[in-house]
């Protein structure tokens, strides 16, 4: 019997997931950092840049990296998809037993990341970064906690204003999240859906390499709005609600011009019955429509069946 040499590739200790988006600015800077870190960290690691279709030199910066060295892996979208998409392409592709995301403009640091994987190991399955004095105008400042406040009033789902993406990741939180189909997939909200245990740690915020946020003015708002959509079907109800208040206040106004045309205050031939007719079937309407959308907004998410993202290249 002939005895077969069994090779197998290393096991990976710590993934580490960037979406990538016009970061040309600061991201071979972020690369150098991230290389010095997790070199004492462990040497069974891996970096996997996803260039969600930047339009500056982002993906030569990757790909160049990544030809350098063998544990940094790229992938490039055939178009901009979106940050979360980004991430969870590069979750599917982690092979660590931890995980971690973050972001590219070098306001995640990646000197937190010790001491984040640290604090993991003393028995939690996700740590998550919160952002202590924020590097970010005070105009963007009140946006995110508008934004968080409404959210959290429309889906129940109380997040806080200063955790993102950054953290580390136990394996078995990113498997279930993956188990998560939904089109508008949301990465921290997802996190907090799936459980486990989890704690944060307070770090510090660098400044953005970007002279703007890509993300946040571009497509803060369709996120925000298409996460609201994803996990709460409370704007709908909350239309039904206004219908039937609409309604109701059309049979008190009803009744108020009965009451007139019959005391011979109204003499306009048919201003009574149109008033009446107006503002119960508007009531009515609204409400009918908000039934309706309940059940075709759900179909219409069951039947999508579109990819979440389409890779144009890898390293």
């Amino acid at each position: 019997m002939n005895n077969q040499v069994m090779t197998s590739k290393p096991s990976i200790f710590l993934s580490v997931v960037i979406p990538v988006f016009q970061s040309e600015a600061g991201l071979e800077e972020l690369i150098d950092r991230l290389k010095r870190a997790l070199s004492a960290i462990s040497s069974e690691i891996e970096l996997i840049l996803v260039d969600d279709g930047s339009k500056d030199r982002s993906w030569d910066i990757i790909r160049k990296a990544a030809n350098k060295d063998d544990f940094i892996n790229g992938l490039r979208f055939s178009r901009n998809f979106g940050q979360h998409q980004a991430i969870f392409a590069g979750l599917e592709l982690a092979q660590g037993e931890w995980i971690v995301v973050m972001d590219a403009d070098l306001q995640d640091l990646p000197e937190e990341i010790p001491m984040m994987l640290t604090k993991a190991q003393l028995g939690y399955d996700a740590v998550l970064a919160r952002r202590m004095d924020k590097k970010a105008t005070w105009f963007s400042k009140v946006l995110t906690i508008i934004y968080y406040k409404f959210f959290y009033f429309m889906s129940g789902i109380n997040q806080d204003p200063s955790i993102g993406n950054f953290g580390v990741y136990n394996k078995k939180v990113i498997q279930e999240v993956l188990q998560m189909k939904e089109t508008n997939w949301y990465f921290p909200t997802m996190v907090h859906w799936v459980g486990f245990k989890q704690s944060t740690l307070n770090v510090k915020h660098g400044a953005s390499s970007n002279q703007h946020s890509n993300y946040f003015f571009k497509s803060k708002f369709h996120l925000g709005l298409n996460t609201l959509l994803a996990f709460s079907d409370k704007p709908l109800r909350l239309t039904i609600k206004l219908g039937l208040i609409i309604a109701l206040i059309g049979f008190l106004f009803a009744l108020v011009t009965l009451i007139r045309y019959f005391s011979g205050t109204i003499v306009v031939p048919g201003y009574a019955s149109i008033i009446i007719s107006l503002w119960i079937l508007f009531g009515l309407l609204l409400t009918t429509i908000g039934i309706v959308g309940l059940y075709v907004g759900k179909t219409f998410e069951g039947v999508k069946n579109r990819p979440r993202y389409i890779v144009d290249q890898k390293t």
